[in-house]
């Protein structure tokens, strides 16, 4: 399994932006297959999620929102190995080591990409929309 690692400080859009790749998997094709909604009531892109989309590049890719937690990422990446997903895409907040997170992800072909960040509101949805296609290019 190959991971591609969304990198920032918490709070900076990577789950909004991990909502904004499903989107773009679902509309280029790809089938949801175990879509999941953490915590009620479910506020889309805003709520941490889970799924396993299928048909996208005849891959089957999981997506895991919840990044802020070392032991429930690094659970999820075994979770997501056991599925038999070609590629796993996730965040990792970078306000504490992670450790256990990070041994996990560093047992795969993992690529991290860093998340840009913007403060003018008004900008984000277009940096969130660009950091999307720049993780779809590296699938």
């Amino acid at each position: 399994m190959r991971i591609i690692v969304l990198e920032e400080m918490p709070h900076k859009g990577k789950t909004t932006t991990l909502w904004i790749v499903r989107d773009l998997l679902l509309s280029a094709g790809g089938t949801s297959t175990a879509f999941k909604i953490f915590g009620t009531p479910p506020i889309p892109y805003k709520n941490d999620f889970e799924d396993v989309i299928i048909n996208y590049k005849s891959l089957k890719i999981g997506l895991y929102s919840s990044g802020d937690y070392s032991n429930g990422l690094a659970s999820a990446i075994r979770s997501f190995a056991t599925l038999g997903c070609d590629v796993l895409i996730c965040p990792l907040s970078l306000n504490s080591p992670k450790v256990n997170a990070n041994k996990e992800i560093n047992k795969h072909n993992n690529i991290r990409q860093p998340k840009t960040v913007e403060i003018n509101k008004s900008l984000q949805s277009t940096v969130n929309t660009t950091d999307a296609n720049t993780i779809l290019s590296l699938i």
